[in-house]
């Protein structure tokens, strides 16, 4: 039987913002457009759709608890709860 060779990676950590320029997702990272034009209510679904959509698909305590940490981790803003 031969050795095993031994595969040095470096352990996975969590990238601190100094370190790491690039943000999270970059592939879908980008801006809402929000209408400048119409009434106050129209900006403003334009604005929250996304948030709303993603917490109406995870409603339950636990996926709250981790998405606000893994948001305090990565630095994204909460919406509202």
């Amino acid at each position: 039987m031969s050795d095993a060779t031994a595969v040095s990676r470096p352990a996975w950590r969590f990238a601190r913002p100094d370190e790491d320029e690039q943000p999270s997702l970059r592939e879908v990272n980008a801006s809402i457009t929000v209408p400048q034009t119409g009434i106050w209510f129209r900006r403003l679904f334009a604005f929250m759709g996304p948030g709303y959509m993603v917490s109406v698909g995870y409603m339950d305590p636990g996926n709250w608890a981790t998405d606000l940490a893994g948001g305090a981790q990565f630095g994204y803003t909460l919406l509202f709860i």
